[in-house]
């Protein structure tokens, strides 16, 4: 009899146990849960977002100085004394003709955008971008000579001869292209580059990049490097909208 209720207490004992066990697991589950919760959430909203950066590509940049075209960088007055003689060595010059002219002219110069390709322009980073542009030019098949400048300051003839209608416009023709030698010899097209590189930079400037970013060389660079954004602890890159 004793050993039937020994028995049966060890049962009610177990049952009592096991409910006790199940509560105090449930519990600890759902205390979990509601913490673990909170802490996912924070942590999301610890991770901020950061915009990626979008680096201009070399084609908008060409295509913004492509509207430029030609970029006349430089200008300048030249003037020149040219001497034309004809048949003078012909009966002692009774069939000659001598005149003297005053050409004054304005030569342009600068860079022609249309011979660049986007191989020229490498853009490092936000702050940095290499460009190489192309050498300056004298424009020559712009007009040069100034008419309402230029004018004949003496003009003898032979005692046999008349006065050649076409020397002037001979005289006009070689004049200009002595002015156009005049300013290939000079420093018209150091300036010019000089000058190209500037307006270029304050281009750049008015797309974001800084001054002393902006690199200029002498022939095509190489390749940039693929840029990798820094992003600061506790941000994360996310997509442009």
């Amino acid at each position: 009899m004793l050993r039937k209720v020994v028995y049966g207490l060890l049962i009610i004992f177990f049952i009592a146990a096991s409910a006790a066990a199940y509560a105090i697991v449930s519990t600890v589950n759902k205390a979990d849960e509601a913490v673990v919760q909170p802490i996912g959430d924070l942590v999301r909203q610890l991770v901020l977002p950061a915009t990626p950066v979008i680096l201009p590509s070399p084609s908008i940049i060409l295509r913004n100085m492509e509207d430029e075209a030609r970029l006349i960088t430089v200008s300048s007055e030249f003037e020149k004394v040219v001497t034309a003689e004809r048949n003078q060595d012909v009966l002692w010059g009774a069939l000659g003709e001598t005149m003297v002219f005053v050409a004054n002219g304005t030569v342009v110069a600068g860079i022609d955008l249309r011979d660049m390709n986007t191989e020229d322009i490498q853009v490092w980073s936000p702050e940095k971008v290499v460009v190489h542009l192309p050498e300056a030019q004298i424009f020559d098949d712009l007009p040069v000579l100034n008419n309402d400048k230029s004018y004949v300051v003496d003009r003898d003839t032979g005692l046999l001869t008349r006065a050649d209608p076409d020397l002037e416009t001979q005289v006009r023709q070689i004049a200009e292209q002595q002015l156009l030698e005049d300013a290939q010899n000079s420093q018209l097209l150091s300036i010019a580059n000089e000058n190209a590189r500037e307006e270029i930079a304050r281009l750049l400037e008015g797309l974001g990049f800084p001054r002393e970013g902006i690199e200029f060389v002498d022939e095509t660079p190489p390749p940039a490097p693929p840029y990798e954004q820094e992003v600061p602890k506790g941000y994360a890159v996310t997509p442009a909208p």
